[in-house]
């Protein structure tokens, strides 16, 4: 090491002082103070960090590289190559510049580019080879920092082997992919690896660890309280992927947990939120790691006296038949569905079934359903964040008829006439968004459900 602070002479004492930010990489160039990866920007490893001089940036390409890359260095003026380090794995970017040399460390642990995505609170975190590393903010997927390099096949198949358990990995060898629940000391993380045409891709939803209230995600609390208190029937929360239907069900959960004395089991893949028990005793099962699908774990929760069961998808035919079975034979049953409306939920329920079966069918979710959330995420005008419009069902005598008759495209008339019980429909939810200035018109006119009616509810209200 020099006798100056931050000079090093070996690149692993930089890889070394990244890892204590869990920083993805170090910037380390002739004339320039090092800089290390934080919160998505480089800055100075220290404020009195004093530059690289061209000898430095010389030493540490020698500690890292062999007398044949050197030669391939003064012959191209560039090389990188990924080499393991004290930390692990890592690609170097080495470039000849008339100042010296400049050298880009990528770490290749996954740590490194979560802990990012948590500081900026991000939802989601991609790895793709071929493609830059790259994080959903706000709704949008964008690089995590400009001029990131693109990840190679190397350097994705050195990330899924910094996080994957030899179970994983043969899973992930064996059909190609593989979903998990991943913990590290910066969060928790619903985690994805598939093996594609140009190697592995990796992605991460984030999953906020403190469990949010109802009031929190702007649930309308008088109004879904008395759904939970139900002894038993069927609670759906519906939406698009990324649409916040974990959270709910993790904030009704929640709610739960701490006003009833019940015994709740939940059925998920994988695990998201963990729930310590409150004044109820939860059980949490993970599809693939505790039982090997949703409807197994659903006929073994039968047989444990459970209250309220919650089904992390309702995937299939065989899932969806046994959690109507559940809710009408006395437990309170929440499950999601991947639907855009309280209507198609009902229809999409139905069309599951043989012909042959709807009818009944059509009186068990008449009977059984409680109420239905469907739901968007929607960016704030201010770029803020993203902020919840709802969709609600509130099953009343009227519904239930509708529903037993299979006149569901009656629905959506009986959600606008039956605001006393707390129904809205989503168009109504993006109206009053609008009008409460949190989000902009061009969201409200392309997430509307009546286009024409939308547009002219803006017309009418120019200066909301």
């Amino acid at each position: 090491m020099s006798d100056s602070a931050y000079i090093f002479d070996n690149v692993g004492e930089y890889l070394k002082l990244g890892s204590t930010i869990c920083s993805p990489t170090m910037y380390l160039g002739a004339g320039l103070q090092p800089y290390w990866m934080k919160n998505a920007a480089y800055e100075p490893v220290a404020p009195e960090a004093p530059a690289l001089t061209a000898e430095d940036t010389r030493k540490l390409v020698e500690s890292c590289t062999t007398a044949e890359q050197r030669a391939a260095l003064a012959e191209k003026g560039a090389i990188d190559f990924v080499a393991d380090g004290p930390c692990g794995k890592y690609h170097a970017y080495i470039y000849a510049q008339e100042s010296g040399m400049l050298l880009v460390l990528l770490a290749l642990h996954v740590d490194n580019f979560l802990k990012q995505g948590v500081d900026c609170k991000c939802s989601d975190i991609h790895l793709p080879t071929a493609n830059p590393p790259s994080w959903r903010r706000n709704g949008h997927l964008q690089p995590i920092w400009e001029g990131a390099p693109v990840l190679t096949k190397e350097d994705t198949h050195a990330l899924v082997d910094s996080f994957l358990t030899e179970k994983e990995w043969a899973r992930l060898k064996d059909v190609g992919d593989v979903d998990f629940a991943y913990q590290n000391t910066h969060g928790r993380y619903r985690s994805s690896v598939v093996s594609q045409r140009l190697g592995y891709d990796i992605c991460y939803r984030i999953i906020n660890t403190k469990i949010p209230t109802m009031k929190d995600i702007n649930l309308p609390e008088e109004y879904v309280v008395p759904l939970t208190r139900f002894t038993n029937g069927l609670i759906l929360v519906t939406g698009s992927v990324g649409s916040g239907k974990s959270t709910t069900l993790s904030a009704i959960i929640d709610f739960i947990n701490g006003d009833r004395k019940d015994h709740i089991i939940t059925m998920e893949d994988p695990i998201e939120t963990v729930f310590p028990c409150k004044s109820c005793h939860v059980n949490q099962r993970e599809v693939h790691k505790h039982t090997e699908s949703f409807a197994r774990a659903l006929r073994a929760a039968l047989r444990e006296d459970p209250d309220v069961i919650m089904v992390g998808e309702m995937r299939n035919l065989e899932t969806i038949s046994l959690a109507l079975s559940a809710a009408e034979t006395g437990h309170l049953v929440l499950g999601t569905l991947h639907t855009g409306s309280a209507s198609r939920t009902i229809d999409r329920i139905l069309d599951a079934f043989p012909v042959e079966e709807q009818e009944h069918i059509r009186i068990m979710v008449s009977e059984s359903l409680r109420g239905v959330f469907s739901q968007q995420l929607v960016p704030k005008k201010d770029g803020s964040g993203r902020v919840m419009a709802l969709e609600m069902l509130v099953n009343t005598a009227a519904v239930a008829n509708c529903i037993r008759e299979g006149k569901t495209f009656m629905i959506p008339g009986l959600i606008q006439t039956g605001k006393a019980q707390g129904m809205r429909l989503m168009d109504d939810s993006l109206q009053q968004l609008y009008l409460d200035g949190t989000i902009s018109a061009e969201e409200c006119t392309s997430r509307a459900t009546d286009k024409v009616m939308m547009e002219k509810f803006l017309k009418e209200h120019p200066q909301a």
